[in-house]
């Protein structure tokens, strides 16, 4: 999936709780775009609003990683919480592009749900998160968004009913549930950076010859335990992940060699790392100016 950064102004860098929820959004333009809206949130700061994802009829785009917390579905100045626990810090926020009929309502293409749906399935998937930890904009703040699913209940029903699984298993997921990978190259694209940064640190280990024998369900556990450990020590792999305020500096570090990659090319600094070298960064740069 594209990604194309928002700008930092618009979104905190790292998260305080785990994700435990998925807020579907709908844009209330006519007519956009993912893109549009990716290209937006990118181009303008000062916002203070953002979505880790937009989707239109073609596809959805990533505007905000999952690690960091997009401000989607924040409660406006005066106005109270409506759900016990949903919040900005606990969820991943989804936007569907929308059309405008010329009496002035709104609606969502079928084409821009389906995708929607599809990639609310992969989230849960991953986090674990059931249909009722998905939830609309309206149904945390209040706010009538989406609008459709809004003024016709019915269709939000029906959307959740596509994310609910069919209580029968076919053989073939039967025999998917034991399937059994033995190398990082058979374990899937969505866990493969997870399981790798488990190998390197030594927390994962094969056998005498080197396999690693993780199941499906093993996996997934493992790719939630380190989201929510990062999610307690947010790291950064590259320069667009470094919170604005710490970006600069870093790059000049880069730039000097003091800081390099892993084999992989990522950086993987934490806040506290990022702290440490800014103040360091600081003090080289208030000697060369006094020399």
């Amino acid at each position: 999936m594209e990604f194309v950064s928002c700008d930092p102004s618009n979104y905190r860098a790292g998260r305080t709780q785990p994700v435990r929820y998925i807020v579907m959004h709908y844009t209330a333009n006519n007519g956009d775009t993912a893109r549009n809206n990716c290209d937006y949130y990118h181009r303008v700061g000062g916002l203070q609003a953002s979505a880790h994802y937009f989707v239109d009829e073609h596809g959805a785009m990533q505007s905000v990683r999952e690690g960091d917390t997009a401000w989607h579905c924040g409660a406006e100045a005066g106005r109270r919480y409506w759900h016990p626990e949903c919040r900005n810090a606990n969820s991943i926020g989804i936007e569907m592009c929308s059309r405008k009929r010329a009496d002035g309502s709104y609606y969502i293409l079928p084409e821009t749900v389906a995708n929607a749906a599809a990639l609310a399935k992969d989230i849960m998937q991953r986090y674990g998160i059931d249909t009722e930890h998905v939830v609309r904009h309206y149904d945390v703040t209040g706010k009538r968004c989406p609008m459709p699913w809004v003024d016709d209940p019915a269709q939000w029903t029906a959307f959740l009913a596509t994310l609910t699984p069919k209580n029968t298993t076919t053989d073939e997921e039967d025999e998917d549930d034991m399937v059994r990978y033995n190398k990082i190259e058979d374990v899937p694209d969505w866990a493969q950076d997870t399981v790798r940064a488990l190998m390197d640190a030594g927390a994962l280990q094969g056998d005498e010859h080197g396999c690693i024998d993780l199941s499906r369900d093993m996996i997934r556990g493992m790719v939630i335990g380190k989201r929510y450990a990062d999610t307690r020590s947010p790291r950064y792999a590259t320069i667009d992940d470094v919170p604005g305020w710490a970006r600069e500096e870093t790059q000049k570090l880069v730039e000097r060699g003091a800081l390099k990659g892993d084999a992989h090319g990522k950086l993987n600094v934490s806040m506290d790392m990022l702290r440490t070298m800014i103040v360091c960064q600081r003090m080289m740069d208030a000697k060369e100016a006094k020399a």
